[in-house]
């Protein structure tokens, strides 16, 4: 696809994988890029699957920043006026089922309600054994609460915003979409980490929260560009003027963007948004 000259009014990014570095920092660069976007009237909006709390202090403090898209679509939220544009959850009933469900497999399971994430001190105390990735460790468990009693904490509420999983193995991770796609076919499934699983309700995408949004603006989601890598940035990408994967992402997601940007670790955000800022 060859790039519009037109510069666009919406940028959305993922974080992890994409706008951030393997590490999970923020380079100079793609802070720069964004700051010389935002300056120049552009819109920018960090679409991620964690919620407002588990940002990091630096990400929260971008003086540019007002919208963000949360917890992979379940929430829109307006930073300057402290207010929810939109908003899809998992009814407590069902959430109560996923996690009768997994209970027997070799997964560890938490979920997301009223922006905190929760996780029973039974998989937090072992998370080793179900993530790899020591960043993606830390990043779970500086975002995690453990609980002791999980079972009855979690349902102070009518609702959960999205419910994670991590496997021991693949067979566990294939075991559990089997059942999810027997008994919760109308789930949203996805991943933004290595070995992880998500799920969310139905109108709990990027996509859907990028077009809430949208209409929230009074934009065309045409004068948007949106970057990803996840699967979970998919709906996203479709759904931008310009959905852009980087090179890290999964082949899925290559499969339906407009452009391919270099990856996060060569700052594959600011050499896209170069062309226009």
């Amino acid at each position: 696809m060859e790039l519009t000259t037109q510069k666009p009014k919406l940028i959305l990014t993922d974080l992890d994988g994409t706008l951030l570095r393997d590490d999970k920092t923020l380079s100079p660069a793609n802070r720069a890029a964004l700051e010389r976007a935002a300056g120049q009237g552009a819109q920018v909006v960090l679409s991620t699957g964690r919620s407002y709390k588990s940002l990091s202090q630096e990400l929260r403090d971008l003086p540019f920043l007002r919208y963000f898209i949360l917890v992979n679509g379940a929430k829109v939220y307006d930073l300057q006026t402290d207010t929810v544009l939109y908003r899809a959850e998992v009814p407590m009933d069902v959430a109560q089922g996923l996690f009768q469900m997994f209970e027997p497999l070799d997964a560890c399971i938490d979920c997301y309600q009223n922006d905190t994430g929760l996780m029973d001190r039974k998989y937090y105390d072992h998370l080793e054994r179900y993530i790899d990735d020591p960043h993606a460790l830390k990043m779970t468990q500086d975002c995690r609460t453990p609980l002791d009693h999980f079972r009855e904490v979690r349902a102070g509420g009518e609702s959960v915003q999205k419910l994670q999983a991590f496997f021991h193995t693949p067979e566990a991770r294939t075991e559990a979409l089997r059942q999810l796609g027997e008994a919760y076919p109308q789930l949203i499934l996805s991943s933004s980490l290595p070995g992880n699983l998500e799920i969310n309700a139905p109108g709990a995408t990027k996509g859907d929260a990028l077009l809430a949004l949208c209409r929230a603006l009074g934009l065309a989601p045409a004068c948007a560009v949106a970057f990803g890598d996840g699967t979970n940035d998919m709906t996203m990408i479709r759904s931008a003027g310009i959905g852009v994967a980087m090179a890290n992402a999964e082949p899925e997601v290559l499969a339906v963007a407009d452009l391919v940007a270099p990856s996060n670790q060569e700052d594959g955000v600011a050499q896209v948004l170069s062309r226009w800022f």
